[in-house]
């Protein structure tokens, strides 16, 4: 059982929200059902996810991603594109994701075949879960799926138990 840390109400396991309470159970606390208001990002950051290019300045400001997946110490040169999505391939269901983990041990590790998306806009890069199963982390803050959050030169990402490292050219 899964005690409510809020109110002490058990709960079956794989709840994730208390029925008492309302509190999100995998972290404890509220759910964020907002985006990053301006004040919480950096101040290099706090206009970047308003401040879109025009479409034809996009691909002239798009730049390349590294990441490099600690577990297999592999480093993977991701394309410039607006959007990345990390997690296994299934060709069987029509699934290609940029940054492929099946042979970094993703299946055991718990990525999701969609699991998180990396999103480039105005030269800024952010992280995203897009409802993935066992969660993602960034710095070891578990992140609310379909929201973005800023990314830096050498976070830490977790997708499911597989940690990543972010490398910016």
């Amino acid at each position: 059982m899964i005690e409510c840390p809020s109110c002490g109400k058990k709960h079956r396991p794989g709840t994730l929200f208390c029925t008492e309470c309302g509190v999100y159970l995998p972290t404890g606390g509220a759910l964020r059902t907002e985006p990053l208001s301006t004040n919480e990002l950096p101040k290099s950051r706090a206009t970047s996810w308003e401040a879109v290019a025009p479409e034809g300045e996009r691909a002239e400001m798009l730049q390349p991603l590294r990441i490099h997946i600690l577990a297999s110490d592999r480093q993977v040169q991701l394309p410039a594109t607006p959007e990345l999505l990390l997690g296994r391939l299934d060709t069987a269901h029509g699934i290609f994701p940029d940054l492929d983990l099946t042979a970094d041990g993703g299946l055991e590790m718990g990525v999701s075949r969609r699991h998180a998306k990396i999103i480039q806009r105005g030269g800024e890069f952010f992280i995203e879960d897009v409802g993935s199963a066992n969660g993602t982390f960034l710095n070891d803050q578990r992140l609310t799926p379909y929201l973005p959050y800023p990314l830096n030169e050498g976070d830490e990402i977790q997708i499911g138990r597989l940690r990543l490292r972010i490398v910016l050219e």
